[in-house]
């Protein structure tokens, strides 16, 4: 499976305690576009969700810029997570969580 077909990443300490998905800003092409819903899937839960973002100036005020994230509830730090395309059903997405 290639890169362009997944996304995949270990949850961060911030992340499981807010309660969203990171997405970096050269992945925001896998989904799709802001604002627009997807359905997220696991075994257990299935979710319309959608790409969300906020204006950071973590790199300081000469270097604003925005952050993209998805909203899911009952992540665990270091948990590694990878969201799959579903090939039959458009805007649909697997989640799948290594333990």
């Amino acid at each position: 499976m290639g890169n362009d077909e997944r996304y995949s990443r270990r949850i961060s300490s911030e992340e499981a305690k807010k309660g969203y998905i990171f997405i970096l800003r050269d992945k925001l092409s896998f989904f799709p576009p802001r604002g627009k819903p997807l359905t997220l899937c696991t075994g257990e839960a299935e979710k319309r969700v959608t790409v969300e973002s906020y204006h950071c100036t973590c790199r300081g005020p000469a270097l604003p810029h925005d952050h993209y994230f998805i909203r899911w509830e009952g992540l665990r730090f270091g948990e590694k997570i990878m969201i799959i395309k579903d090939k039959e059903i458009a805007e649909r997405y697997n989640l799948i969580s290594k333990k």
